[in-house]
């Protein structure tokens, strides 16, 4: 068992409230790109990549993880995505070239693969115990990605968009609303955010470029992000009255992605420059989280408790995930 991490958690800001900005976001170029380089670009953002090392370990800091790193027993990467108000942990490991979904569930890991599936990653888990994902099939053409659903009865469904190439689900609720992003060719142009609700879905059409990200019950509260380039993101967030934008309140922020949000409001995701590094905003401002010593710290998860899910690279450049628990 691997010493545990330490983080490093610094208030940035009192501000309790989020900046409302302009949806006009004309004037502002888009990048074009060949479309793998695109997609390479959008998993590498969306926390499949791994980012260069830096020489510097991050500040360390306190107070500890309360768990010691979530490593799948043999992969070289574990990636922690979403935990539920149970505690169940759902997210994807690399053994090889070969990447599979898993739930942690009481201490006991569960490999999961969408039948006939040659790549899998588990996203999101609700507090009924349906996970979403995405898959790949062999001969399906060049990283089709289509999206899937994991009833708690242990039955899959696929709820791939369309027939979009690109369908990218990331969170689910409690009342079973999905949210994710879609796309076929230039993501910086046709990628649309979404919400599903059984066969029903409701595209985002605010931005250029969207992906929602978390959403809470009944649709409630949707977190997301939009690209103004390849290396220009802001977050958004989506309720009854209206969209609202913000970025990391710090100079030199490039982009800033929300993962995840809870009932209560409190959101979370990870923010550059140099490196990525998790924050948190809540009713007291933002805060930045960094795991000690690592080469990068994103969060993707939190649940109704506090407790939250990301990961980190070592200074191997080793993926981890990891559990902070609400003291």
């Amino acid at each position: 068992m691997q010493s545990r991490n330490r983080i490093s958690m610094n208030l940035l800001t009192a501000c309790s409230c989020l900046v409302i900005a302009s949806l006009v976001l004309s004037g502002r170029a888009l990048a074009e790109m060949d479309d793998p380089a695109m997609f390479d670009q959008m998993m590498a953002f969306m926390g499949v990549g791994l980012e260069n090392p830096i020489d510097a370990a991050l500040t360390a800091g306190s107070p500890s993880l309360n768990d010691p790193p979530i490593d799948f027993p043999n992969a070289n990467a574990t990636r922690a995505m979403s935990i539920n108000p149970r505690g169940d942990i759902v997210g994807s490991y690399t053994i090889g070239s070969a990447t599979h979904g898993y739930l942690l569930s009481d201490g006991n890991f569960t490999s999961i693969d969408y039948p006939g599936s040659v790549f899998t990653e588990i996203w999101g888990i609700n507090a009924r115990g349906d996970m979403i994902g995405r898959y790949r099939i062999a001969g399906d053409g060049s990283s089709r990605t289509r999206g899937f659903l994991l009833s708690r009865d242990g039955s899959f469904t696929d709820i791939s968009v369309g027939n979009h190439k690109y369908t990218l689900p990331t969170g689910i609720s409690p009342s079973g609303d999905v949210v994710g992003c879609f796309h076929d060719t230039n993501f910086l142009v046709d990628m649309r955010g979404y919400v599903q609700r059984g066969s029903s879905v409701n595209i985002f059409e605010a931005f250029p470029s969207s992906m929602h990200n978390g959403v809470t019950r009944g649709g409630e509260l949707i977190v997301g992000i939009s690209f103004d380039s390849a290396t220009t993101v802001h977050s958004y967030v989506v309720t009854k009255k209206g969209i609202t934008t913000f970025d990391f309140p710090t100079p030199g922020v490039t982009f800033t992605e929300v993962w995840d949000v809870n009932p209560s409001g409190t959101i979370v995701g990870y923010y550059n420059p140099v490196t990525s590094h998790g924050f948190v905003l809540d009713a007291n401002g933002f805060r930045t989280i960094d795991v000690e010593n690592a080469l990068w710290t994103r969060i993707f998860g939190i649940n109704p408790q506090g407790d939250m899910v990301g990961n980190y690279a070592d200074r191997n450049n080793r993926i981890h995930g990891f559990l902070i628990r609400r003291n």
